[in-house]
């Protein structure tokens, strides 16, 4: 009866733990926690696997909604061992024995092994030595960078959440704000021998296709219109009310972030910031095409949908799964083929309303939008500049 409070009062918990750690001739406590926009597996939704050693991370509005009612279905009916990194299981010691915990928060604390960015012009005592003349506990081992300095850029990459925020609101990085930047996960030694994956989806694509999920913010939303933009009346309403968000959101907020509230994660970039200069398309081992497939339908009353047949016909990203022997070809069978008609069943739940990727397109060539667009067009490219480097890692499927 009570556990819907306890579920809720879990986001109040600390679930950092002290852990004694010795790395050379010294042991010493830590306060284990795992932060910042560099452990991609955190950021981004990741599942893993340990008995396979995989790692296979999809990034939003790439089918990671989709990838989890299967994958779950995977356990159900085999017994199987996907993790996703989410809710208690952000923290790796629910997943991993006491040995390996130690062995996992061991390496993290290795010297230089995580980052402590700063904006102080001349770093505090404090910041190297607590006040008793112990070490700090924050910046013990790390790596110690200033924000917007060559280093910075060196090692977490230019176009970055801070170098906008400093940009828009630089009050809120004036001395004394502190942040720290953990490593990927499979950075680390316990993971070495692990293969990694990455979903990719056409960079482009990937963001109008978010920028529509972002719209969805509830004080304004255009989509409300969707089943009255079959009149010029309607499609009016309809465009002015998306225009209107658009114009008044910076595209550094949409690609890149770095101000307070919420932030709109549906539309990063998937190229920065960086780990040791390298994005996270350097690093994955192999990449999975985002296959879509679907055909539209029209109805009696001329509103388009995914046509039945389509869902049917092809099970997307799901396939190279089932080839990757992560998912058995039992669970589509029973979800993709026999519950087609439940949009929680399907490889496609989240498919964008035809209507809505129309009115996109048409924004697209608004002459008022053109500097808009242009500045997301070059965000964007630093994923097409990333992946171009790195399309040898494409699975042939």
């Amino acid at each position: 009866m009570a556990e819907s409070l306890k579920s809720f009062a879990s986001f109040n918990d600390d679930s950092r733990d002290e852990v004694r750690v010795t790395i050379g001739k010294q042991t010493f406590p830590i306060l284990t926690h795992f932060d910042g926009e560099t452990c991609w597996e955190r950021c981004h939704p990741t599942f893993i696997s340990k008995k396979r050693k995989v790692i296979l991370t999809c990034p939003r509005k790439v089918g990671h909604s989709s990838i989890r009612f299967y994958l779950n279905a995977q356990n159900e009916m085999f017994n199987d061992d996907w993790v996703w990194i989410e809710d208690q299981n952000r923290n790796p010691k629910t997943w991993l024995t006491d040995e390996e915990y130690l062995k996992f928060v061991t390496d993290m604390w290795q010297p230089n092994k995580r980052v402590i960015m700063h904006s102080y012009e001349n770093l505090p005592k404090h910041w190297v030595e607590a006040a008793d003349g112990e070490y700090n506990p924050l910046t013990k081992n790390a790596k110690i960078i200033k924000r917007g300095s060559e280093e910075s850029k060196e090692f977490l990459g230019d176009n970055c959440p801070w170098d906008y925020g400093m940009k828009a609101t630089p009050k809120n990085y004036r001395e004394g704000r502190d942040s720290e930047m953990t490593p990927p996960f499979q950075d680390l030694n316990f993971f070495k021998d692990w293969t990694s994956y990455l979903l990719v989806r056409d960079p482009w694509e990937r963001f109008i296709s978010g920028l529509i999920t972002e719209m969805d913010n509830g004080m304004s939303c255009p989509w409300i219109y969707d089943m009255d933009a079959d009149t010029e009346e309607g499609w009016e309403r309809y465009y002015n009310s998306a225009k209107r968000i658009i114009y008044f959101c910076p595209p550094e907020r949409l690609l890149i972030g770095g101000l307070e509230g919420q932030q709109m994660n549906h539309t990063f970039v998937l190229s920065r910031p960086m780990w040791n200069g390298k994005s996270m398309y350097d690093t994955y081992d192999n990449f999975i095409h985002y296959k879509h497939d679907i055909d539209y339908t029209k109805t009696e009353l001329g509103h388009m949908y995914p046509s039945q047949e389509s869902l049917k016909k092809t099970a997307g990203a799901i396939e190279t799964l089932i080839e990757l022997d992560f998912i058995n070809d039992k669970v589509r069978q029973e979800y993709q083929q026999n519950q087609s008609q439940n949009m929680y069943a399907h490889t496609h739940m989240n498919v964008t309303p035809e209507i809505r990727q129309r009115v996109m397109e048409e924004l697209q060539k608004d002459e008022d939008l053109k500097e808009w667009w242009d500045t997301c067009r070059e965000y964007v490219q630093m994923d097409y500049d990333a992946l171009k480097i790195n399309k040898q890692k494409f699975l042939k499927t």
